[in-house]
Parts: C-alpha cells; structure tokens; sequence
C-alpha cells in the first residue's frame, strides 16, 4: 500500500498558509510538501503517481488563512475530490505554548473509541481516510503521533500530540464542517 500524502497550497498562498503546510508535514511523518506553484489540478495527479502516493492534501486559504483542508486521490486522468473538512482557530507550532518539534517519529496513531459523536466523529472518520494513521485501543505507542480529536456537535478540535512527551507537536484547528464527495 502507498503511504505517501502529497501536503500543497492553493496558489499563492500567504506565508500563514505556507508555515501551517510545513507545521503539518512535519506532524505527518508520511508526508511530503510539495510547492505548488502554477501547478494544475492536472499537474498534481501526475505528482502523486509519480510520487507513488494515495492522496494530495490541498490547503485552501481566506483572507491569508488557512479555511479548508480538501483531499484529493487520483482517478484515472483527473484527480477526484474525495473530503472538505473546513477549518478555523488555526494555531502554528511557534503559537502553542510547550510545542515540540517532532523529530524522529515515523507513527501516526489516532483512537477512534474516545471521539464524541457528531462533528468530532465524524472528522475522525475524515482524517482517518486522509491521513491514514495506526488506529490503537488503549495506551498510544511510545514515539509516535497521536491525532487527538475533542469537541461537540459543532466543532471538533484537533491536536497532534508526542506520546512519548505528551506534548503539543504539529499545528492545532478547529474542524468546523466535514462535506464528503463520494
């Protein structure tokens, strides 16, 4: 199975966006970023075949902010939209208090058992699919990533937290809206 996630921009996107990408691929040991530039939608399914990968993660931006997070896999000669996850309250790794860089972790782990229902889970089942993490029951792995998921009915929020330090390492958000394509 393929377990490379090309992480890209809309075009143009404003240093905010920029540093969310590179906050994001880093917590994402699987990813890559991939500087979009005047790449077409096109351009980019060639990307993730030639990258051997199973998905493109796009991050869409409104007034110099990351607002969606829309994920892409490659269908024959275009590439199909498969989620939209839309997204606020973003915070960078410099503006979390106690953040780490993660350095070292090849794990994504996300428990599925402790999200509410509602938005939350349902943007557990989304970035399950996108980012395609270990599922664990239990105690999380020792170095690895956990995608951690809390709200209620109308947002989820989603942190990236080292197991073995218990503390924040990849950007956080709010999932405020999950639209499937399929």
């Amino acid at each position: 199975m393929n377990r490379k996630l090309i992480v890209t921009t809309s075009r143009e996107p404003s240093r905010r966006t920029r540093s969310f990408v590179k906050d994001l691929v880093l917590a994402i040991p699987h990813s890559i970023k991939f500087n979009r530039g005047k790449s077409t939608l096109h351009d980019l399914r060639n990307v993730i075949i030639n990258e051997g990968a199973y998905g493109l993660l796009m991050i869409y931006e409104k007034k110099a902010n990351p607002s969606a997070l829309v994920y892409y896999e490659a269908a024959g000669i275009e590439l199909k939209k498969v989620y939209l996850l839309k997204i606020t309250s973003v915070k960078l790794g410099r503006e979390i208090r106690d953040y780490q860089r993660p350095l070292g972790i090849k794990t994504l782990v996300i428990n599925v058992a402790n999200t509410e229902e509602g938005l939350p889970s349902q943007a557990a089942e989304a970035l399950v699919r996108i980012l395609k993490p270990t599922i664990y029951q239990g105690e999380p792995p020792l170095r690895s990533i956990e995608i951690v998921i809390t709200g209620g009915e109308s947002e989820a929020s989603v942190t990236f937290i080292c197991t073995s330090s218990d503390r924040p390492c990849g950007p956080s958000f709010k999932i405020v809206g999950v639209k499937r394509y399929e």
